[in-house]
């Protein structure tokens, strides 16, 4: 023969019995795919002739990969082409090819018993033995071909589907026989199966009976009891012995089985045991059970466990998130309920199986023990109020969550009829009542006012603590100190209620209660001469209110913490956002009978600013801060569930009350205009140059006379408000430094813009001086990262009307302007903010600046802004105007009505008060 049709076919065994096929020719030149697809696969059925073959040319080598059958068929075959002399390697492994090949191809191969009874599939020859590597390949061979086969895999697939105790490797069988008819590869003769029926006992506690069942194939719904060989119909007597054989397997699988004539009592803990374990086996292994009706619903049924309240809670009435409530246990399933004595004595009793007023339980014994870790952890915890509600607030709860913590987690908690309606008014925010507030109180509420007056106090009911975060101007001081008036005139607290608020706002909240709330007695703890120790409590403890800073908060903290406040109430909430601070730390800490938080912005940047405020007005509401992290701020920041969103929605929304300018019934209850002062320490900066510029000045009024000591008078004003308004301007600095840190004006104009900008609004600015206008230009920009424009008397036409435009169009946000270029002539509806950031002494000037926004085509409520700093000629004169309505206006045209005044009046006006 010609040698170019000599081949030398070569193989190489790979995982799972598949094998990497080459040729070479020669002097072992390689053969390429398509000489060896012509050469070896002409013949080859399973490659679809040579037109499936997996190319693997990868290895370096024109060759292909052969599955087992694949390789068994194209060596045991011989399916090469009839011109062509093939050489295979290793002559034994030709034979072993062949072997399998006329096995399989005939047919002769089963399932391998043994390999089932390890835990494994695989086939073997009937008849036949293979050793080692030959019957591992024979198995796969077998396997490979039926997944290639389609007859012969639905053929496969049918027996499969009906015998699922081929891929269940439990259960008991006598020898492989009784194996292989149960998996349905030996056809079973008998013309009945045998299976067994548990009947439940005719009263509760007695005894169980299991059944031996015939059923009919021919008839599937003619079932025969049998209780021994008589029983057996007269066609069905000769397999009596099959049937006894039947019945030794049972009782080898389930020991306690002991069939007296086809029937066996078994006792409450065997029939629990056959209903939980031994059924399942003997399902798996083929054998039809059939068990009472009533099984499947107890046996997905779970038993609840309740904590149901008592009517009243402990003492006489809820005190607080962390108040213990009293609560008797109860078990329920299946629609059965059981106190803690019935339940206890069942599982004294060792019950499993019960029947209550015809309806059957289970005591799962891995069930109770968790019950009682549960029950002790509970009882040693106890149930407080904000177990209730965060189950009643949680709504439906991911169990996958791992938010589930705390002893009642898993504990279904039924409301008494006293906590539902606490639950109600919490989740409506609605009181029952509406509280009078005396009619001393020198304000008149607005209806949303007295709404939040009505839900501040209920919740001082219960104690608990509540965020008042309704927007900047809606009043959130007049509201506190119609509740101060309430509580003082109704509880008459031994304590007084504590402020804790930024030192820019302090002599605000002294003007307002002089204003609504004279009644109230006030003390200021701020400054150098400010009581400590024993002084301090001596000295607050006869007053309603004592006001202090954040800063004093937590270096007088010792002090302030052993006191148990009357009220703890913090202004400009958000001071406290950052949870790791010692300032945070030590508000947190104090104590006091009720907590309220007040601010515009409860949360600015994070999640864990809202927890931090929740954790002063609600001690560990939000559990701790690794929780809350794990629990809300992850799921939210990071993933943006929406589900966790709404979540904590729930769990917030009963202490946090928020309205909005924009809201309908804030609206209808506005003015188109709200004036508001804000008052405004000086710092001691401020003060040092105030009280020395008014001494160095009055040396020099008191020897001048006429035109010259109007002129010295006129320039001390001026100087004394640069001061007011900041250090630096006084002196001139081109550069300065610690902006914000030296005027606490400044600290309060980033406060109200902060504000302002995260209600997407815009605000006027107005000052008397250029310099003060450029250093508040660049504090802005430099905040908040974007344009401020600054309108003043050297702009030009042109850029005057491109700045308005600007402004208009809402291109930018802020817009500065001096008192005299913006006072008149201007149309800036963009802006519902206006902040006069130094006062002009003519009103009408002041009014014609805020007109600028509070004009026809505003369709916006207007704010009002107007700083002044406490104790110095700016309140002073607020103060005269105030009382001096019936001045003439020609007499307030100008400040010239100061210098008329006389040296006493004059000292008395410019000198610092505190």
């Amino acid at each position: 023969m010609d040698s170019s049709l000599r081949y030398e076919l070569h193989m190489e065994q790979t995982e799972d019995y598949h094998f990497t096929v080459w040729a070479t020719k020669g002097e072992e030149e390689p053969v390429n795919l398509n000489e060896m697809r012509r050469i070896f696969f002409t013949w080859h059925e399973s490659s679809h002739y040579g037109t499936n073959l997996e190319d693997i040319t990868f290895i370096g080598t024109p060759a292909y990969l052969l599955s087992p059958w694949m390789m068994a068929e194209l060596i045991g075959h011989d399916s090469f082409n009839s011109m062509a002399e093939v050489t295979v390697q290793h002559e034994g492994f030709q034979e072993a090819a062949k072997r399998i090949y006329e096995l399989v191809a005939a047919g002769e191969y089963m399932p391998d018993y043994r390999a089932w009874q390890i835990g494994q599939s695989g086939w073997k020859p009937e008849g036949e033995a293979l050793e080692g590597f030959e019957a591992e390949w024979f198995s796969a061979a077998v396997s490979d071909l039926i997944s290639l086969n389609r007859s012969l895999r639905m053929a496969w697939g049918a027996i499969t589907d009906a015998h699922p105790v081929l891929f269940n490797f439990t259960g008991y069988f006598l020898d492989e026989q009784d194996w292989l008819e149960r998996i349905g590869w030996v056809v079973d003769d008998k013309p009945f199966t045998i299976g067994l029926r548990l009947n439940e006992p005719e009263y509760d506690g007695g005894e169980w009976r299991l059944e031996v069942l015939l059923r009919n194939k021919k008839r599937e719904d003619e079932l025969h009891v049998y209780e021994g060989v008589k029983s057996l119909p007269r066609g069905w007597k000769g397999f009596a012995d099959e049937v006894e054989r039947e019945l030794d397997r049972f009782q080898q699988v389930v020991p306690f089985l002991s069939f007296t004539g086809g029937v066996t009592l078994v006792t409450e803990d065997e029939a629990w045991q056959f209903l939980t374990e031994s059924s399942e086996t003997l399902v798996n292994m083929g054998i039809e059970i059939l068990l009472p009706s009533w099984w499947q619903v107890v046996k997905e049924s779970q038993m609840m466990v309740k904590a149901k309240l008592s009517s009243t809670p402990r003492g006489q009435s809820f005190v607080g998130m962390n108040t213990l409530v009293d609560f008797n246990w109860r078990f329920a399933t299946n629609g059965i309920e059981m106190s803690e004595e019935d339940f206890n004595r069942l599982v004294n009793d060792q019950r499993r199986l019960v029947n209550i007023r015809g309806q059957w339980i289970k005591l799962d014994p891995a069930f109770i023990q968790q019950v009682k870790t549960l029950l002790k952890k509970a009882e040693k915890e106890g149930l407080h109020v904000s177990d209730v509600l965060h189950q009643e607030l949680a709504g439906d709860r991911d169990e996958d969550s791992g938010e589930a913590s705390g002893a009642f987690a898993e504990i279904e908690i039924e409301l008494s009829k006293q906590m539902r309606g606490m639950m109600k008014r919490l989740t409506t925010m609605k009181s029952d009542q509406e509280y009078t507030v005396p009619d001393y109180f020198q304000g008149n509420l607005r209806p949303y006012q007295q709404q939040g007056v009505d839900w501040l106090l209920g919740l001082r009911e219960n104690r608990f603590g509540a965020c008042l975060a309704d927007d900047m101007g809606l009043g959130k001081t007049i509201q506190m100190l119609a509740y101060f008036t309430y509580v003082r005139a109704n509880e008459k607290p031994d304590t007084p209620a504590l402020i804790i608020a930024p030192t820019s706002v302090l002599g605000n909240w002294q003007k307002e209660i002089e204003k609504f709330a004279p009644h109230l007695k006030v003390r200021l703890h701020y400054g150098p001469m400010r009581s400590r120790g024993e002084l301090f409590a001596a000295n607050v403890l006869d007053q309603d209110i004592v006001l202090t800073s954040y800063g004093l908060a937590h270096s007088d903290l010792e002090d302030l913490e052993a006191i148990t406040w009357s009220t703890v109430c913090i202004d400009e909430a958000q001071n406290i956002k950052n949870a790791h601070t010692k300032q945070s730390r030590a508000i947190r800490s104090l104590q006091g009978l009720h907590h309220i938080a007040l601010t515009g912005t409860p949360m600015e940047n994070r999640l864990t600013e809202l927890w931090s405020i929740f954790d002063f007005i609600n001690r560990g509401y939000l559990g701790s801060l690794h929780k809350f992290h794990k629990q809300f701020v992850l799921p939210i920041e990071k993933d943006r569930e929406t589900e966790r969103v709404e979540q904590l929605r729930r769990y917030i929304r009963p202490f946090l009350l928020r309205r909005t300018k924009r809201d309908e019934q804030v609206a209808l209850n506005l003015p188109e205009k709200l004036e508001q002062k804000e008052y405004i320490p000086l710092t001691v900066e401020q003060a040092s140059m105030y009280e020395q510029l008014v001494k160095d000045t009055f040396e020099q009024v008191s020897q001048l006379a006429g035109m010259q000591r109007k002129a010295l008078i006129l320039k001390m004003l001026g100087k004394l408000k640069q001061i007011c308004d900041h250090p630096a301007l006084y002196l001139k600095e081109d550069s300065p430094s610690k902006v914000v840190e030296r005027s606490n004006k400044m600290e309060k104009l980033i406060e109200l813009v902060t504000a302002i900008r995260e209600q997407d609004e815009s605000c006027l600015i107005f000052t008397q001086y250029i310099g003060m206008g450029e250093m508040m230009k660049k504090l802005l920009e430099r905040s908040f990262g974007e344009g401020v424009l600054f309108l003043n008397g050297s702009v030009s036409k042109v850029d005057r009307d491109r700045m308005v435009e600007k402004f208009q169009s809402r291109d930018v946000p802020f817009l500065i302007l001096s008192l005299k270029a913006g006072g008149t002539g201007l149309n800036l509806t963009a802006a519902n903010h206006v902040i006069h950031f130094d006062r002009w002494w003519n009103p009408a000037v002041e009014n014609q600046a805020t007109d600028r926004a509070y004009r026809i085509g505003q369709e916006r409520f207007v704010h009002v802004h107007k700083l002044i700093t406490t104790g110095t000629i700016e309140e002073k004169i607020d103060g005269m105007l105030e009382k001096k309505q019936s001045l003439n206006e020609e007499i307030l045209q100008s400040e010239n009505w100061i210098t008329e005044l006389s040296t006493d009046e004059l000292e008395e006006l410019f000198s610092l008060t505190v």
